[in-house]
């Protein structure tokens, strides 16, 4: 049998880079339980889209996912689905549009992601003002845990693992909740000021009907393609939208152009802090002052500052900032290996907490989230 090249295994869209001992493959759960019977340290990995090196192997052997893609039972009346956690987001997307259904959280990495990603960081995506995460989507999962052994997670249960990065368990299956498929419409606003765009979230936040609300700063409009202004993209859960069908879709495809754009002119490092509205105009401020380029999800007080490598010191300054505020350092992305030192101590004993008592050796996932021996 040939031996499987590792080293496309050592790194993630993060860019950090790590060691792989060994890479397996596997295509069944219980293929999955044996692998991990056999082996003291994993990592896990899914589409390998990550942001903070979460999929990023420590001398690990990385177990990939990826081919545990099974879309399994659909219950229409009950609007749920049953799917393995290698299943890509716009795959299981494609398979749902036949029956006008859909899973209602919509990363911008949703062509390449897959359900076990957006379970391990709780992904939320651009329209968590309506949808929230991915965790409050979640029926049941089936977790493989340190010895093998599989069992079934409900509800009270979840939120050991989702949130946790891999570091729990392998989430292996989940029952997913779904939403009649929306025909959406949206519209495109280019302000001037900060303080506009404050003032017009602030109202847009209050419209029961507002399901996405985007910023885009000026130096990013340019880049791809749009006005020189702040841009805000507005998505409403019915037709009150200017832009519909095609001419919406060509708006949302410039959004997920945004940051391929900015890693284009070298700013390939993506930050996630998350604010309350009114505390994030002090922040925009320092990034422009910095010429930290920037868009986000202004709806729920994620923004994504962009940086290029060697302005670490800038980050950890943002960092502060966001800290004073009481703000978050992760608002999407996750921890990972790039943002332990930055983890609140009180989140990290519960982190802790958790990880001990679902991962008493330390088998998943080392050297992410937490540092333990």
């Amino acid at each position: 049998m040939k031996k499987i090249d590792v080293r496309p295994y050592e790194f993630d869209a993060s860019g950090v880079s790590g060691k792989a001992s060994d890479v397996e493959n596997p295509k069944s759960i219980t293929e999955i339980k044996k692998i991990v019977q056999l082996h003291d340290h994993i990592c896990i990995r899914g589409g390998g889209s990550g942001l903070v090196g979460g999929a990023v192997p420590q001398d690990d052997v990385v177990i990939d996912l990826s081919k545990l893609n099974h879309i399994g039972e659909l219950n229409e009346e009950r609007k749920t689905i049953e799917v393995e956690t290698g299943v890509i987001l716009d795959d299981l997307q494609s398979y749902l549009e036949r029956f006008e259904l859909e899973f209602p959280i919509n990363p911008s990495s949703h062509s390449v992601c897959t359900i076990g990603g957006m379970i391990a960081t709780d992904a939320v995506g651009s329209r968590a003002i309506k949808y929230g995460c991915t965790s409050k989507w979640i029926r049941w999962i089936e977790v493989i845990d340190g010895k093998g052994n599989l069992s079934k997670k409900g509800a009270t249960e979840i939120s050991d693992y989702a949130g946790m990065e891999g570091i729990s368990g392998i989430v292996v299956r989940a029952c997913l909740n779904l939403i009649k498929k929306k025909e959406r419409s949206g519209a495109l606003v280019p302000v001037t000021t900060l303080d506009s765009v404050i003032s017009l979230v602030k109202d847009l936040k209050r419209k029961e009907n507002v399901s996405m609300i985007e910023l885009i700063s000026p130096f990013v409009s340019k880049g791809i393609g749009l006005k020189e202004k702040y841009n805000i993209i507005v998505e409403y859960e019915d037709d009150s939208g200017v832009l519909k069908g095609k001419e919406y879709n060509r708006i949302l495809d410039k959004r997920d152009e945004a940051y391929p754009f900015l890693a284009g002119e070298g700013f390939t490092r993506i930050e996630d802090p998350k604010l309350l509205i009114d505390k994030i105009k002090n922040l925009l401020i320092w990034f422009e002052l910095k010429d930290i380029p920037y868009f986000g999800h202004l709806s729920i007080g994620i923004v994504h500052p962009c940086f290029k490598k060697g302005q670490e010191d800038l980050i950890s300054e943002m960092m502060k900032l966001v800290g004073r505020v009481s703000g978050q350092v992760s608002g999407e992305h996750g921890i990972g290996i790039l943002k332990k030192e930055f983890v609140d101590p009180q989140d990290k004993k519960i982190l802790t907490n958790i990880k001990k008592r679902t991962d008493k050796v330390n088998k998943f996932n080392r050297g992410k989230v937490l540092d333990l021996e």
